[in-house]
């Protein structure tokens, strides 16, 4: 809504800006999401794969444009999936019964993150509610305990996967690619993707043996929209000493843009820069302008 103030030159001043990405908080219905894990040992001469799988529960965020159906743009900015399954095992035996040695591994409290920094950019919806979202890179973290003993290496140990100095260098995780679906029940978005993520880790502790790790998932959320960050009301402040002309609005601190129109559907609109900190803004009156509409928006 517009507010008209009955002023010489007609200002009238709008509060809210255009439709924006407002962020949803999904969570993740664990009997109908997974993830299957399969760990490949390559000794060069031969190789040995097992493979395990896991309920996954947890929360993510996505920021959907516009905050109602039909939506044209998602981001999944934010993932926190926990695997429902404490301990997954996976064991190997290498040669026939097993006489080039044994392997077992177990993955404690595994957990798969994305924070915003590391989230693809926005992706656009199809007319079926289809998006892909590129270039995301995870955070695993968890514990892996290990008892090694093959081709002459014998080792038995642990690795804490949320700690950078127990991954070795140049075993950093590669990107990996969202396809999902986005859907509503009434006005709750329900959220359907798959991911995979691969990776190959070699560590000189294991002189010539290989790690293959490929994890494929799928989630199935609901969502919940989450309390969206308020634009002030721009108001008309006083006048200053020499400003019987002229009119000041203003606003509280934060990181807007302040844009004029014509129109009050702002169909043309011209955007004033501010600087860091501005607060108010100085209206001259201009015949050029019979009205203008002003409006904050989020930046």
């Amino acid at each position: 809504m517009f507010a008209a103030l009955g002023l010489s030159f007609g200002v009238l001043v709008a509060g809210l800006g255009q439709a924006q990405a407002w962020p949803w908080l999904f969570t993740i219905d664990k009997s109908q999401s997974k993830i299957d894990f399969k760990v490949t040992i390559d000794l060069g001469v031969t190789k040995e794969s097992d493979s395990d799988s896991t309920s996954i529960d947890g929360t993510l965020v996505a920021e959907l444009t516009p905050d109602a159906a039909p939506v044209e743009t998602i981001r999944i900015t934010q993932v926190d999936a926990r695997s429902t399954k404490k301990n997954i095992n996976l064991s190997y035996s290498f040669g026939p019964f097993g006489l080039l040695g044994k392997a077992k591994f177990t993955m404690k409290n595994l957990q798969i993150l994305l924070v915003p920094a590391d989230a693809g950019e926005a992706a656009e919806l199809d007319d079926e509610g289809n998006f892909t979202q590129e270039g995301n890179i995870p955070t695993l973290t968890g514990l892996v305990v290990y008892d090694v003993n093959i081709v002459g290496v014998k080792k038995k140990d642990e690795i804490d996967l949320g700690n950078p100095e127990d991954i070795p260098e140049g075993n950093e995780q590669e990107p990996f690619t969202i396809e999902g679906n986005l859907t509503w029940n009434g006005d709750v978005p329900v959220l359907r993707f798959d991911f995979a993520i691969e990776e190959e880790i070699q560590n000189e502790e294991f002189e010539g043996i290989t790690l293959l790790v490929t994890a494929n998932g799928s989630v199935f959320a609901r969502g919940e929209q989450m309390a969206a960050p308020t634009v002030p009301a721009i108001a008309f402040a006083p006048k200053l000493t020499g400003e019987s002309s002229q009119l000041r609005l203003a606003w509280e601190g934060g990181d807007y843009i302040l844009e004029a129109s014509a129109d009050p559907g702002f169909a043309v609109a011209e955007e004033i820069e501010l600087s860091d900190g501005q607060t108010e803004f100085v209206i001259k009156p201009s015949g050029d302008y019979p009205q203008r509409f002003f409006r904050l928006r989020h930046r």
